[in-house]
């Protein structure tokens, strides 16, 4: 039987990774060739490193988390999804070093660590329907 902190290491990877979504369209499916939703896609780079931030115990971040890119060229786009790949695949990382008990813990004001995490579960699969419906209302389909 899977541990608490394997679970959530299971969802949070369904939401986000290519070809596994949680319900429908994971963020990864829905972030191939698109570039008009960049900067949702900012704003979850944000909420990731948000929580890796308080997990690490560094200071958080109060910038503008919904960005709109200076740079708009193929490249920096690609560069802007390997970073949410990246920011994704560390706080797993994080998560693999963690045991059950430690979902328990208080993040002081943000809640639980499991609170957290099921947080970031949530946040992905909303902006994944989102981004599918930005598409849907400019005629493209996934």
């Amino acid at each position: 039987m899977a541990t608490r902190i394997e679970r959530i290491i299971k969802y949070m990877n369904d939401a986000f990774k290519r070809d596994a979504g949680l319900w429908s369209h994971s963020v990864m499916d829905v972030l191939e060739n698109i570039h008009s939703i960049w900067e949702i896609v900012n704003h979850l780079i944000f909420g990731k490193e948000y929580l890796i931030n308080i997990l690490e115990g560094k200071e958080i971040p109060s910038e503008d988390d919904f960005k709109t890119p200076d740079d708009t060229s193929e490249e920096a786009w690609k560069n802007t999804v390997k970073k949410l790949e990246e920011v994704h695949n560390k706080l797993i990382e994080i998560l693999k070093g963690k045991t059950d008990e430690d979902l328990d813990k208080s993040l002081g004001e943000y809640g639980t660590l499991e609170d957290n995490l099921y947080g970031i579960i949530s946040h992905d699969c909303y902006h994944a329907g989102q981004i599918v419906l930005i598409l849907q209302l400019m005629g493209l389909n996934l």
